[in-house]
């Protein structure tokens, strides 16, 4: 139904029209007149009514009460009920506005959790991996899995982080990782780590496939026995890299669970190269051995940086570099990276995605790479500082 404006003037003409043609009668016009003055009368003793309550300072609200009576309120009163309903309504209110935020804070909610699981669904089906789907969920999070439980350790960002950028690494067609500038200029070096299992190697034909630098095994140490064992090809190897123009460093697989134990390790290493070439990287490789009760692995996290050290610091009297290789799981939970911060680091992780936080100076990319002169695989690495 609409609601319509009706015009006083409309109004007139139109009863005016309905009489059209009667004769107004002058008994008519009087007895008009004689009602006109007691309405205006009745009016003003309304109006003068009014103004004697107001004055008196009292209400009267025409409404009956239970026993027919007319109750009667001091303005006061009125003006107490007027501010206590007021109160009523802006405690409605203030409810209403309570009740919708936690409506919106509901569906937001909702909204928010179907968002994450569709990421969540949509991660897993591009990675087809739990772990790397929780590597993006907590980025502020080094995420591993170890003795079969995820672990979320919290990246340390007092410490030395490292620099280098996903946009920056280029992949080259037969897998091989480089690491360029900003103009895409390279600037990493191709480097490999061999051991006796590579065999005889054709040092020459290495070379010319590009090889810059190779880490040699030159001892390792049982992890049962804890017996120290010389690397059987690590001459055969030294001598033919240095003479194909290849540098050299060597690497120890380490195994040692006491100070005195990573000494002799060092020293081992240490008489090996001194023979050949002084100054280049000593690496102490620190692993987790899958077997029965591996002897390293028993250290607590303190334990091993300890032992880390004291290879370490026999290394860099002897006038070479000391460096440290290890992998996610290794760095994030066995060791304090705090108190290794000065060790150059040589890191495993086989991806073309950078994901390590802290700084590293070689990068072991691949463990099945392919490189003239050897036969079957090899570890490629890529070295992102100068190091010789």
């Amino acid at each position: 139904m609409e609601i319509q404006d009706y015009d006083l003037e409309d109004d007139i003409t139109e009863e005016t029209g309905r009489r059209s043609g009667r004769k107004k009668s002058g008994k008519g016009t009087a007895a008009a007149m004689v009602l006109l003055i007691s309405i205006v009368v009745v009016l003003l003793l309304f109006v003068g009514a009014l103004c004697l309550v107001y004055f008196s300072g009292k209400y009267a609200v025409v409404k009956e009460n239970a026993n027919g009576e007319i109750p009667e309120y001091t303005k006061t009163e009125v003006e107490e009920m007027i501010s206590e309903a007021n109160e009523k309504s802006d405690k409605l209110r203030a409810d209403e506005v309570e009740a919708a935020g936690v409506q919106a804070k509901a569906q937001g909610y909702a909204i928010g959790r179907n968002d994450l699981l569709d990421y969540i669904k949509n991660t897993l089906l591009s990675t087809n991996s739990s772990i790397e789907t929780f590597r993006l969920l907590y980025p502020g999070n080094i995420v591993v899995v170890s003795n079969g439980a995820y672990h979320f350790i919290e990246i340390n960002k007092s410490l030395k982080l490292s620099d280098l950028v996903q946009d920056r690494i280029k992949v080259l067609e037969s897998g091989e990782l480089q690491y360029t500038d900003e103009a895409g200029n390279v600037t990493s070096h191709k480097g490999i780590d061999v051991s006796e299992y590579q065999g005889n190697i054709d040092w020459v034909k290495v070379k010319a496939d590009g090889v810059e630098f190779a880490i040699l095994r030159s001892h390792y140490r049982g992890y049962g026995t804890g017996r120290l064992v010389e690397d059987s090809m690590i001459d055969k190897n030294i001598s033919g890299a240095l003479a194909a123009g290849v540098k050299v460093g060597t690497y120890v697989f380490s195994q040692a669970i006491t100070e005195a134990e990573a000494i002799e390790e060092a020293d081992a290493a240490i008489e090996k190269l001194s023979g050949y070439v002084t100054g280049v990287p000593i690496v102490m490789d620190v692993e987790r051995v899958a077997g029965k009760n591996p002897r390293m692995d028993a250290l607590s996290p303190t334990e091993r940086t300890d032992v880390i050290l004291a290879f370490c610091n026999r290394v860099s009297e002897a006038g070479y570099k000391p460096m440290l290789y290890f992998n996610t799981e290794m760095g994030a939970l066995y060791i304090e990276n705090e108190r290794l911060e000065e060790i150059p680091k040589w890191y495993a992780w086989y991806s073309d995605s950078l994901y390590f936080p802290y700084k590293y100076d070689i990068w072991q990319y691949k463990d099945s790479g392919k490189v003239n002169g050897i036969g079957g695989s090899v570890d490629m690495n890529i070295s992102l500082e100068p190091l010789w």
